[in-house]
């Protein structure tokens, strides 16, 4: 048992986590902590997986030599995530194996299944961020039904969302590579978009949430991150008839939130544009600045050629 433990700390392994969870059953509680540990491991792991996939590939990061190492460390860095404290789900599956709740799901002919709680998880996995039109906030953003769209590439997305951005832009003084690079990051190249009850796209690109004027709206869940750890709410959001309509409200929003206007001097620099949209408030996540930043990057290198082209026209007065 000790050994199985010591192996599910290296990597993931489907045998050794099935070893635990036998063990679990029969009432070990270090037994349990290690499976609930492993099964969020493998929950990580697997949004490690959708996120890489949501970036485009380059010929460098492309070949099957470089995606056996990613997989690898992906692994790797689920279990050091579990280990330092995780995103919560170990505590909720702990709780589903230990005996009171065993005896409580067959008192309702159902069985507490750690694997099926981790299914329902990354069916609502978190795809995006989302945006709080009233105070600002930007969330992580889960989706429950998202939407797939015509947008078969990351430059059919920006082909598609350019004429839109290049507006966006001249009015925020920016590039439009910053007003695409947030899109990007919120909906993964468009991926990921909220769907309205009907199945129809709502064409928030963007997260922003609706306030109580906002008519045109759909719920969904988001995971928020307050005090350094994530916390899933069910939020408002706004929805559009088009995606032109979502990037003209994105520049609404910014020229519109006084918390934005530092953000707005530094508009002409779209790195220094994105980090102070965070800076102030944008977003929650740590990490988003890197993030957008490097989408950003991604953005500049595969349209250099057509937006170096409208130049002039972004940096109006």
């Amino acid at each position: 048992m000790q050994a199985d433990a010591q192996t599910a700390a290296i990597y993931t392994d489907l045998a050794g986590l099935a070893k635990l969870k036998g063990a679990a059953r029969h009432g070990k509680a270090e037994a349990r902590q290690e499976t609930a540990r492993q099964f969020e491991a493998l929950f990580i792991q697997t949004m490690l997986k959708s996120m890489r996939q949501a970036m485009p590939e380059s010929s460098l990061t492309g070949n099957d030599q470089v995606k056996l190492y990613q997989d690898m460390l992906d692994k790797q860095l689920a279990i050091d995530m579990t280990r330092r404290g995780g995103i919560g789900i170990a505590e909720f599956i702990e709780r589903q194996l230990a005996p009171a709740a065993q005896d409580s799901a067959k008192a309702s002919n159902t069985t507490p299944e750690p694997l099926a709680l981790v299914t329902r998880l990354w069916s609502s996995r978190p795809s995006a961020t989302s945006e709080s039109g009233d105070t600002g906030t930007k969330t992580q953003n889960t989706v429950e039904k998202p939407v797939g769209t015509h947008w078969q590439s990351p430059k059919d997305f920006i082909q598609a969302l350019l004429p839109a951005a290049k507006h966006a832009a001249q009015r925020l003084k920016t590039r439009p590579e910053a007003v695409l690079a947030v899109a990007a990051l919120e909906t993964g190249w468009g991926q990921h978009v909220i769907a309205q009850q009907d199945g129809r796209s709502s064409y928030n690109l963007f997260g922003i949430k609706a306030t109580g004027g906002d008519t045109a709206r759909v719920s969904a869940n988001t995971l928020e991150y307050k005090h350094g750890a994530m916390h899933r709410v069910r939020q408002a959001f706004r929805s559009y008839t088009s995606p032109s309509g979502s990037v003209a409200d994105f520049a609404d929003f910014i020229l519109q939130n006084p918390r934005y206007q530092a953000a707005l001097t530094h508009a002409h620099d779209p790195e220094a544009f994105l980090a102070e949209l965070h800076k102030a408030g944008y977003a929650t996540d740590p990490d988003y600045t890197a993030k957008v930043v490097s989408v950003l990057k991604q953005i500049q290198t595969m349209v250099q050629g057509p937006v170096a082209s409208a130049d002039t026209s972004t940096q109006g007065t």
